[in-house]
């Protein structure tokens, strides 16, 4: 092939090295081998002349001995280079594949677990259930517990159902984890019946009802109203209205009848009636005095006048008559609450304990505001306003019975509460800044609502919650929705 190149051929035959992207490593075996191999022009060949062509295919020849050489030691560093890095990757799949084990070992452990948990609360309940034949309302609350008890147990056991795990080949991981599916819940009419069994105003039912409005209950002159009550013998209900200085009644059907004042009014702020005598006990905390209020709605006599002695009132806040027909009043700016006859007469302190050696009084409250009776007439809450607690005291001796709160806007804390009302359950409502807060008589918390800040003043009326806003009664019903 050299012998039948053109005579007139003016350069040499060689071969340019390919270009290499990238860097390359000047001590790498191909950089080497490149190194070693020259182009016959590079030889100096004189071509055309046998001798010098004979030594140059000699010396090829033995070069390429050399490359190959190089070449063979080279595919056997590579060779095992690739056996250290599958072995590598050996040792590396097979960690993995006991730590997959060991992950889908203890997967299996937990959900054995899982589901032996579930059969022990599944065959606690049944023993319940089992054991449930007492139907009387002392069992409802009971019976709503296994109710929700069932449902939480159904909801389990679909969701332990629809668990499962997977492989991922490709990274080598696995997943567990659950199908969602729509939890198992009571349908209307299963939710109805069950919402039926909850008594009215009961601890269950306090913890699924809400407060809605039912009506406002105003007239024309309506302003700042302080009090709601009922009054015993005509079912009416009267309000107290602070800025208007007037007293104006609905009727059971909450239609305004009418309204009737007196020039002696000056801060109408709460009611107390007298079945007995059908009389009418309006306190009036500007003139720290409370007026009897007859059948036909005329003032006929005033009890009590201003100052700190016994008897005498300093900006009374509230006032009922307790099962002994005796006024008890909420002394506010004498931080006591005082027990008096209907004619005026002081029969005892409520929240004063004398000190010893018979030196002054200790005193429990601070600002107190509103005051409400039990149900059954022994124990009478008050409103601890400046403490933000709430007292309650025996309605026959005084007594301390029970005390809570602190503080707080959290559930179960206190804000400056400023009234309070018995349900006929026996638990407990408390207004405070911009809520309605429902407790046992215990003091324990059951619920919370929210209401219209800077409220005057609340009454609770079977179901229904009557809030005193700035221009109106706002009337509100306990509802499951």
């Amino acid at each position: 092939g050299v012998a039948a190149l053109p005579d007139n051929l003016a350069v040499g035959i060689f071969r340019q090295p390919k270009e290499f992207v990238g860097r390359q490593d000047e001590n790498s075996q191909g950089v080497r081998r490149r190194a070693n191999q020259r182009t016959i022009s590079e030889s100096g060949v004189n071509i055309g002349d046998p001798l010098s062509m004979k030594r140059q295919l000699q010396i090829s020849s033995s070069n390429l001995e050399e490359f190959e050489t190089k070449f063979q030691n080279d595919i056997q560093e590579i060779s095992q280079n690739v056996h250290n890095s599958i072995e590598k990757s050996i040792d590396d799949l097979i960690k993995k594949r006991d730590a997959l084990g060991k992950q889908l070992n203890k997967i299996l452990t937990d959900k054995l677990e899982i589901h032996e948990n579930w059969r022990a609360q599944s065959e606690d309940l049944i023993e319940k259930l089992d054991d449930e034949k007492d139907t009387s309302e002392n069992h409802i609350d009971q019976k709503n517990t296994h109710v929700n008890s069932f449902y939480g147990l159904i909801n389990k056991i679909d969701k332990i159902c629809n668990e499962t795990v997977s492989f991922d080949p490709a990274s080598l991981s696995i997943n567990w984890y659950c199908e969602k599916k729509k939890s198992l819940e009571p349908n209307k009419v299963t939710r109805k019946a069950l919402l039926n069994t909850l008594p009215a105003l009961s601890t269950e039912f306090y913890k699924l009802a809400t407060l809605e409005e039912v009506r406002k209950l105003k007239w024309q002159n309506c302003l700042q109203p302080r009090c709601v009550a009922l009054c015993p013998w005509t079912g009416q209900i009267w309000v107290c209205s602070s800025g208007s200085r007037e007293i104006a009644i609905f009727d059971s059907d909450d239609t305004f009848v009418h309204s009737f004042t007196n020039s002696a009014f000056l801060f109408p702020c709460s009611i107390a009636f007298k079945i007995e005598t059908k009389e009418a006990f309006v306190l009036d905390k500007r003139q720290s005095s409370i007026f009897v209020i007859s059948p036909s709605y005329q003032v006929t006599r005033s009890i009590g006048k201003g100052g700190k002695k016994s008897g005498c009132l300093n900006s009374p806040a509230a006032i009922l008559l307790d099962n002994k027909g005796r006024l008890v009043v909420s002394d506010h700016g004498n931080d006591r609450i005082q027990v008096l006859e209907t004619d005026g007469t002081f029969v005892a302190y409520i929240g004063l304990h004398h000190q010893e050696g018979g030196k002054g009084y200790l005193q429990d409250l601070s600002s107190p505001g509103g005051i409400a009776l039990s149900v059954d007439g022994r124990a009478v809450a008050v409103a601890d306003t400046g403490n933000n607690r709430i007292r309650i005291y025996s309605a026959n001796s005084g007594r301390s019975l029970q005390c809570f709160g602190m503080r707080g806007r959290a559930n179960g804390q206190l804000e400056k509460p400023i009234d309070l009302s018995w349900d006929t359950q026996g638990h407990l409502l408390v207004l405070d800044e911009g809520r309605v807060q429902v407790f046992t008589e215990k003091g324990d918390f059951l619920r919370a609502q929210k209401v219209t800040e800077h409220l005057n003043g609340m009454s609770a009326i079977g179901q229904c919650v009557l809030l005193s806003d700035t221009y109106s009664v706002n009337k509100m019903i306990w509802k499951i929705k």
